[in-house]
């Protein structure tokens, strides 16, 4: 009796300890389906309520067209207007731009609206649909256009590395720099610049390109120097655009070219360097220190020289052109306007106007936000632009060459070039075909 009551205890806490056991990882297991399913049910909502965000934004477009397209027509806003028509657009826009208002854009629209002022994208569905649909009640909730936003924003890669940017605001005359970023944190991956910057052979490393920066200025016709042209028009000679004037000391064109330097390099661009860089004879590189700190790896504040003949700038033909040279990765750049400048950083911005639009969407799925921003070009940035001096299309085509061994051979007076004295042709013609 004694050892069958010890062969029965023994049973018992065999089956006690495998009970536990299995219970345990019962519980583990569900624990894991729950939280699976929770974050399942998170990930929906998340992605819904970017798809909301989203909405808002492509309506945020359908009324800026509307809005510019009106204005287009010559049409003038007025409170009290037909629902939908040019006045009423009109009048909407600009009310809701000074009001910062976050219904502009359902109103201009029509949309209609919930209770609480949103816009409905997808209704809750009925519970014998399966999944977690019948939980989103998708929505955008405020929708904000800014027509004149503090910066200018965009992003250079291999396909598209060039971008004009034009420099207009209401107080172009009094913007005396640009800050110029290039190359967001978000570009450089997990690999900080730092120590791998300064290593050469670290493959992964991620490092700011290389990038060119024209600068575009010319005058207005305030001399009356183009004739009967009004005054505020853009006035100026080609000469004007190769050279600086007598005594170097206004200019209408310049290139930079920043070279990413974590040491030893400058953030800041004087007026007479970049006077110099208008020079065929002074046009190195420019070193910039960059590192990761802020936004964007590298910041630069370019100081602003005369125009050629130091009237007043004209807005319509103020602008840079950047562009990456060499290596082109994925690169977001950013130009804020500087009306002073002390020590080297910006002492007072102003805005854009009529360059970029920033529309700012929130979009809900049931009680999860999300927020998003995007920008808009207001002008035309895309029109064909002369990345090479010469071009060869078509089969067959001939390129005759001649290479010239000397120094300082370019002159130009004011726009007229010629050829140098002490010239040599070492080549006597070259013929190249593109075959």
């Amino acid at each position: 009796m004694k050892k069958q009551s010890l062969r029965g205890a023994v049973s018992i806490y065999i089956v006690v300890f495998l009970t536990l056991v299995f219970g345990v990882i019962t519980l583990g297991f569900i624990r894991i389906i729950m939280n699976d399913a929770v974050e399942t049910t998170n990930t929906d909502l998340y992605r819904s309520a970017y798809d909301s965000a989203l909405a808002g934004i492509e309506d945020g477009r359908i009324a800026l067209i509307k809005y510019h397209d009106c204005l287009s027509q010559g049409a003038v806003g007025k409170s009290g207007a037909s629902a939908g028509s040019c006045a009423d657009i009109i009048y909407e826009m600009e009310k809701g731009a000074n009001e910062d208002d976050c219904d502009v854009v359902q109103r201009m629209l029509g949309r209609e609206q919930a209770d609480q002022n949103e816009v409905i994208v997808q209704e809750v569905q009925s519970s014998n649909q399966a999944g977690n649909a019948t939980e989103l009640a998708q929505a955008y909730t405020c929708v904000k256009i800014t027509e004149n936003t503090d910066d200018y924003l965009t992003t250079l890669t291999s396909t598209d590395d060039n971008r004009i940017i034009p420099l207009r605001s209401d107080e172009i005359n009094s913007v005396k720099a640009v800050e110029f970023s290039w190359y967001a944190l978000s570009n450089g991956g997990t690999n900080y610049m730092g120590d791998k910057f300064k290593s050469n052979n670290v493959s992964d490393a991620y490092t700011p390109p290389v990038i060119a920066l024209d600068l575009w200025q010319t005058d207005t016709n305030r001399d009356g120097r183009c004739g009967g042209a009004d005054a505020n028009s853009p006035c100026y000679s080609l000469g004007e655009l190769s050279v600086n004037n007598s005594n170097s000391s206004g200019t209408d064109r310049a290139m930079l070219v920043f070279q990413p330097v974590t040491s030893g390099g400058t953030n800041f661009v004087s007026s007479g360097e970049v006077l110099d860089h208008a020079d065929k004879y002074d046009n190195a590189p420019i070193k910039v220190n960059c590192n990761p700190n802020g936004s964007f790896y590298c910041n630069v504040v370019i100081e602003l020289p005369d125009t050629f003949r130091h009237q007043q700038r004209a807005e319509s033909t103020t602008f840079l052109r950047s562009a990456l040279l060499y290596e082109r990765p994925n690169t977001d750049i950013s130009v804020t306007l500087c009306k002073g400048v002390s020590s080297g950083s910006c002492t007072d911005k102003t805005r854009f106007t009529g360059v970029q639009a920033a529309i700012d969407s929130t979009g809900r799925a049931n009680d999860l936000f999300r927020r998003l921003e995007t920008r808009i070009e207001l002008v035309d940035l895309y029109y064909p632009y002369p990345e090479y001096e010469l071009y060869l299309s078509g089969d067959g085509n001939a390129l005759e060459k001649r290479f010239y061994v000397t120094n300082n051979c370019w002159q130009s007076d004011n726009g007229s070039g010629s050829g140098c004295s002490n010239s040599a042709n070492v080549s006597g013609g070259i013929s190249y075909s593109d075959e």
